[in-house]
């Protein structure tokens, strides 16, 4: 039984969708592997949208591949909790879902081209840039 691969594309992600390789690729391993999954905050999606016009018809493209996660009240309380830190809405969104919980009880990693943004967050990261 292989071990699935479960990743969180954060706002800088969605962003670098379609020019990044690594990005790319990853998209690429996901929709041709049942054992990567990749979750998309709806907070991150929209952050992404308000930086790149055309992020949210670009990822609906891929809602095969894209799994979105929807914000519920525990997502705002740990959003607000790391917005009152300085910690950008996005980056929050993807260390919630990153972090164990009953939907990833081993939590994930975050997959991004900005890892610096997540020092200290206690969340993994796969670096993109790599």
């Amino acid at each position: 039984m292989n071990q699935i691969e479960h990743y969180v594309l954060d706002s800088a992600t969605l962003r670098a969708m379609g020019g990044n390789k690594q990005v790319s690729g990853l998209i690429h391993a996901a929709a041709s592997s049942d054992d990567v999954r990749l979750w998309v905050p709806v907070l991150c999606l929209v952050e992404a949208e308000r930086e790149r016009a055309g992020i949210v018809v670009q990822a609906g493209v891929l809602l095969d591949v894209l799994r979105l996660v929807d914000d519920d009240f525990a997502t705002a309380m740990t959003v607000a909790e790391l917005l009152s830190d300085g910690v950008a809405p996005g980056v929050a969104a993807a260390v919630h879902v990153a972090r164990p919980s009953l939907m990833l009880p081993d939590g994930a990693l975050v997959a991004t081209v900005t890892p610096d943004a997540y020092d200290g967050m206690g969340v993994g990261v796969m670096d993109l840039n790599r």
